[in-house]
């Protein structure tokens, strides 16, 4: 039987498969209708070279950010999203904006599933995780969960890339939920993350409308056997999801 916490997430979730499913029009809701402006200064920039690298974005939606890694050389860029819906619209969308280079198209690759569950079709690790609008959109129930996947997905050595959204007040009850630097510390240390950088994203390479709410945090996945302060690492790894059921939700 399903624990409440567990009944919970499940409607919790419907809700943006539905969103989906009624529409999402491009540059409306959630859809910011191009890649994080941050991103696309780190990549072009090369102060994060994805290049021959495997990546994973979880909560693609339309698919942007994907597009922005397979671009810069991901091979491949993954995107996920629970929604059926949300990965039609980003194949549609990929379709359109790769039409005249289809070796770039070929390495964007969309799936849909949920993250808590999702294993690539190769069965290897990632290199690098993105994740941007996907911990807010979750149910804080589903938190720490969140921290054991990506500990589970990611290879030793590899980088989890987290545009921290919305931090500050005025997002508490609903989501986008409110989140900060500190909470994603509290939740990846413990499941075998390394913090290399942490910064304030400059409001000008923000979304409309996101200035001075966005925080860069990037981390390392531990390597436990070399290195000893990584003990949490395999546990996180290893432990089944407690909402298995639950989602890779789309962007905000």
């Amino acid at each position: 039987m399903a624990s409440t916490a567990e009944a919970g997430t499940e409607g919790y979730d419907s809700q943006w498969v539905e969103h989906w499913k009624q529409g999402v029009p491009p540059g409306q809701l959630w859809d910011a209708g191009k890649p994080s402006p941050y991103l696309a200064h780190l990549l072009d920039s090369k102060q994060l070279d994805v290049a021959g690298k495997r990546v994973l974005v979880p909560g693609c939606g339309r698919g942007y950010d994907v597009f922005a890694f397979a671009q810069a050389g991901a091979a491949p860029a993954v995107g996920l999203d629970l929604s059926p819906e949300a990965v039609a619209a980003a194949a549609a969308e990929r379709d359109s904006q790769l039409a005249h280079s289809p070796e770039v198209a070929a390495r964007a690759e969309l799936v849909a599933g949920s993250f808590f569950e999702y294993v690539h079709a190769s069965g290897r690790p990632f290199d690098v995780g993105f994740d941007y609008t996907f911990l807010c959109a979750l149910h804080p129930d589903m938190r720490k969960d969140w921290a054991a996947g990506w500990a589970r997905l990611l290879a030793p050595g590899a980088e989890l890339v987290t545009i921290i959204f919305p931090v500050g007040p005025g997002f508490v009850g609903n989501p986008p939920w409110q989140v900060s630097p500190e909470l994603y510390e509290e939740l990846l240390l413990p499941a075998g993350f390394e913090q290399t950088e942490l910064t304030q994203i400059p409001p000008h390479l923000s979304h409309k409308g996101r200035g001075g709410r966005e925080w860069l945090g990037r981390w390392r996945r531990v390597d436990s056997s070399s290195n000893g302060n990584g003990s949490g690492t395999d546990g996180a790894a290893g432990d089944a999801s407690t909402h298995s059921s639950s989602t890779a939700v789309s962007r905000m």
